[in-house]
């Protein structure tokens, strides 16, 4: 039986027990996960919007499963007509760029009464995603989802179909300046090639080339954030798709990020291969794609990495190693974006290989 290192050991132990620990006390159970890893059509009636009727007195409830709606095909070109622009304090491009979401529903709302509930105090700490989901639904009665592995393809159904993403990317092309940010997308063309996006620092409508766009995601695994109206769930399902499974997202961007990293060999590829890895729970390929990106290029400004990299390190049961690079990554700058806890689906899917992988040796 193969040994698996001991603080993956220990922690896929904590998982199965129920997350007990401290680390993973704000994690979903174990039970909603493994719910997460089964195909689209065996989730929870939550996700499908299905109904049960009986048939007879003694007889098994027979499952009615609403059709999802048909998404429209996104045409040569949208723009949203209704969308507010609004110019970000400092370090506030997320709240920012969600009250421009926001206001393509009518709710209008100052940035600043974002601010604290989105990104905290501290004027230094950036906005990650998690939060935004259940500020909107207190407060406007709204939902948001959020994902890796997204695409300009993605992007264009989305506006087509009255949703308006929100993106992380480089603010500008990082030759220039490395600065992550928030923008939302307001529409495109496709016989320009061209994003038209709202941003919170460079203006309205600012035109961005389809490649442009592509190329200055990537360093942020293709980050994206919907925000929208409950009824319009099954809709919203339908155009993400098989990504709308976060397990099914995870293997998608893995498989993506894996092949590009070796076709492209660029620094920004392998970091995304390296994050994608980190997700998936290959802990050793993260930390051998973080190498080979940091290897052929600068990381500054690549917050996510100030997170899975150490994290796959400690994962591996690389506790040294890991605090020194965390202490490599997280300079003067950035030390007030405080570092996410370890991925507890990325450290349930990685015990379970391991469990697999074990019983499988046990096999006459």
């Amino acid at each position: 039986m193969r040994r698996r290192p001991a603080a993956l050991l220990a922690l896929g132990a904590a998982l199965v027990l129920g997350l007990s620990g401290a680390a993973f006390a704000a994690a979903p159970s174990l039970s909603t996960r493994a719910q997460n890893l089964a195909p689209a059509g065996d989730e929870g009636a939550s996700l499908l919007a299905q109904t049960t009727t009986t048939a007879a007195v003694g007889t098994e409830p027979a499952a009615v499963v609403i059709p999802a709606p048909e998404p429209k095909a996104a045409p040569a070109s949208v723009v949203f007509d209704e969308m507010k622009h609004v110019w970000q304090s400092l370090n506030n491009c997320g709240p920012a760029s969600v009250v421009m979401a926001l206001s393509t529903f009518g709710v209008d709302v100052s940035q600043e009464f974002a601010r604290v509930p989105l990104r905290g105090t501290n004027v230094l700490s950036g906005m990650g995603p998690q939060k935004v989901d259940g500020w909107v639904n207190a407060n406007f009665g709204l939902r948001s989802v959020w994902r890796n592995n997204g695409t300009n393809d993605l992007l264009r159904r989305l506006v087509a179909n009255g949703f308006a993403p929100m993106v992380t990317q480089w603010m500008q092309d990082p030759s220039v300046s490395r600065i992550a940010h928030w923008r939302v997308v307001r529409g495109y063309d496709d016989a320009a090639s061209t994003f038209y996006v709202n941003d919170p620092m460079l203006g309205n409508m600012v035109p961005l080339s389809y490649q442009w766009f592509q190329s200055n995601w990537q360093s942020f695994s293709y980050r994206y954030m919907v925000i929208y109206d409950p009824k319009d769930q099954a809709l919203l399902k339908a155009i993400i798709g098989d990504d709308w499974n976060d397990g099914h997202m995870r293997k998608n961007f893995y498989e993506r990020t894996r092949a590009d990293a070796y076709a492209q060999d660029t620094s920004a590829a392998w970091v995304a291969y390296g994050e994608a890895a980190y997700g998936y729970g290959l802990f050793g390929e993260a930390v051998t794609a973080f190498e080979r990106g940091m290897a052929l290029g600068s990381v500054q400004g690549v917050f996510t990495l100030r997170s899975s990299y150490p994290q796959a390190l400690r994962a591996l049961g690389r506790q040294n190693d890991a605090d020194a690079m965390q202490k490599r990554l997280t300079t003067s700058a950035s030390s007030a974006t405080v570092s996410s806890p370890p991925d507890p689906f990325a450290l349930y899917l990685a015990f379970m290989r391991e469990q697999s992988a074990d019983e499988a040796q046990l096999v006459p």
